[in-house]
């Protein structure tokens, strides 16, 4: 036989497998009167299959909990969530997830395969049964708490193949020769090669001070949290270059060929929590495009479709910055950033990974001024200065709407099933596999960023910053 056509057949018969398994089930239990338990994981396992290739990479699903996904801030949690009220709101987080991500995965296939999956309302049905027979059942909830961490990613087997001690030297030495450019920076003079974007105009509100649900979590409401990402919201200043050095957002034509819109410029938003000294913080990350990061000659490793920046504020009770942090969508050139009244300090733990840190002059009630390089966009400085000259104003997306953009066929996502952005990968990629890391240098989606070459991180990992930041007594 043809080994490609083979490999064809076994692909086939790979994908098929799971669908048939699960009309197997369901016939099963059609004649002898299912369980709910045996009826919801068939309905699930035949909703995974049949979506295998609109799989949003966001959540981690719990294998043997259908109807549950986590993701680092709830794997966190979950060991902590010993009453009823928050084993109970836990598990309805998760559930959250699955509904969340579901939708996302059903609604990115063509219209025409959207009519066989299982009943949107049968499923609920069954996340519903899922969240009961969990919070009365303490050894399953045990479990499921196992079962809801977030797998590495990091690849063991690149590590061991690439010999990583002998790469991290190397690692080590590029990482110093960025963080001693960084530090050396001056703040910019402003003058009119500088592109400003503004946030979008919107009148003082008052926020009151965030309070903390069952689990722990500082909570807004949906009008206190908009009114938190208006306050925050920084000021983009871009040297320009190039057409490169325009803000825009990421979209598919009517050819189904993915574009990048420069008129469009937009700050996508999204929320998250991070855990320092035991306590819980809000987090509002903020995430612009570029179109591309433009060879600097012949040759450059680095270059590549779509560039961009994340820009995170974590707040304190009172919905002021505590710290700022800030990386490239690839999760690389991560840096911490301090306001000036922060009671927080830097240190380096043995063992991680150095981090760029650098105490600011504006406090955590003003918002930032984001100072850009043009051609690579590295973060040059961070301050309180606005323009002086005219300058554009972005929109705010939320960030969730990447993953479910409009498409001639419907819907689909700016990234594949294992979060990235399908060409936008960088020749850096062979250099830099040994760390483990998939596809060095290639955008990813929000939960698939690997922070560090040296060591293991996570950029939405709750417990990152701890590391490296502390209160004194």
């Amino acid at each position: 036989m043809n080994i490609a056509r083979g490999w064809g057949l076994h692909r086939v018969a790979t994908r098929a497998l799971p669908v048939a398994l699960g009309l197997l089930v369901l016939g099963a239990c059609a004649s002898r009167g299912p369980t709910p338990d045996a009826a919801c994981a068939a309905s699930f396992a035949a909703l995974h299959a049949a979506t295998a290739t609109t799989r949003d990479a966001q959540y981690h699903r719990l294998d043997d909990f259908p109807g549950l996904r986590s993701d680092r801030v709830l794997a966190a949690l979950g060991e902590h969530a010993r009453g009823p009220a928050a084993r109970r709101l836990w598990l309805q987080r998760l559930a959250a997830h699955d509904r969340e991500a579901s939708a996302i995965e059903r609604g990115n296939l063509p219209p025409a395969r959207r009519h066989r999956l299982p009943a949107v309302a049968g499923l609920e049905h069954c996340r519903q049964q899922q969240v009961e027979r969990l919070s009365r059942d303490p050894a399953a909830f045990r479990q499921a708490v196992r079962a809801a961490q977030v797998p590495s990613d990091y690849r063991r087997w690149a590590r061991a193949l690439g010999l990583y001690p002998l790469a991290k030297p190397f690692y080590r030495r590029a990482i110093a020769a960025w963080q001693r450019e960084a530090a050396a920076q001056q703040a910019p003079a402003d003058h009119a090669d500088w592109l400003s974007y503004r946030p979008p105009t919107a009148p003082p509100v008052s926020v009151a001070r965030l309070q903390e649900d069952a689990l722990g979590l500082p909570q807004a409401e949906p009008t206190q949290l908009a009114a938190l990402f208006a306050r925050h919201a920084p000021e983009i200043r871009v040297a320009q270059r190039s057409a490169a050095d325009r803000l825009g957002s990421p979209r598919f034509a009517r050819s189904g060929e993915r574009r990048f819109d420069a008129q469009d410029p937009v700050l996508y938003r999204h929320h998250g929590w991070s855990r320092l000294h035991g306590r819980w913080h809000l987090q509002l990350i903020y995430q612009f495009w570029f179109r591309e990061r433009p060879p600097a000659g012949p040759g450059d490793i680095y270059a590549g479709v779509l560039d961009g920046l994340l820009w995170r504020v974590t707040l304190d009770a009172d919905g002021d910055a505590l710290l700022y942090d800030a990386i490239h969508p690839c999760g690389c050139w991560h840096a911490l950033f301090l306001p000036a009244d922060s009671p927080l300090q830097f240190r380096q733990p043995a063992g991680e990974e150095q981090r760029l840190a650098r105490r600011l002059s504006l406090p955590g009630s003003q918002p930032a001024t984001l100072w850009l390089r043009g051609g690579d966009h590295a973060l040059l400085w961070v301050d309180a200065r606005r323009a002086s000259r005219p300058a554009s104003r972005y929109r705010f997306a939320d960030l969730d709407v990447l993953r479910q953009l409009a498409h001639p066929d419907g819907q689909r996502s700016l990234y594949d099933q294992r979060g990235l952005v399908p060409g936008s990968q960088r020749l850096e990629r062979w250099l830099l596999w040994p760390s483990g890391v998939v596809s060095p240098g290639a955008m990813r989606q929000w939960g698939r960023h690997a922070s560090a070459f040296i060591g293991e991180a996570h950029l939405d990992d709750p417990d990152l910053l701890g590391r490296y930041l502390y209160q004194p007594e």
